[in-house]
């Protein structure tokens, strides 16, 4: 079953992993959700701000361009159909 891309980054961009989840690479998704809370309450507790928010911020662009990567390797394994 074909995924839509739109949805698969909304669903990163609101929630780390989710996207993965949407694509069907459920346990990395399960771990990156995992490491997304564990960062944000380790940064929470021990980093001030704005380097805190610093890293928080790079690991979430990161989740959404690997969640946009795993789409296209999805999409390029999936025969092309002609309309």
């Amino acid at each position: 079953m074909a995924k839509s891309l739109g949805i698969t980054i909304l669903l990163a961009v609101l929630v780390s992993g989710v996207g993965h989840i949407y694509l069907g690479f459920v346990k990395r998704g399960i771990i990156i959700l995992v490491l997304s809370i564990a960062i944000w309450i380790l940064v929470s507790l021990y980093i001030q701000y704005p380097w805190g928010w610093l890293i928080g911020g790079i690991y979430w662009i990161w989740q959404i361009t690997d969640a946009y990567r795993h789409y296209k390797k999805l999409n390029a394994a999936q025969p092309q159909v002609e309309k």
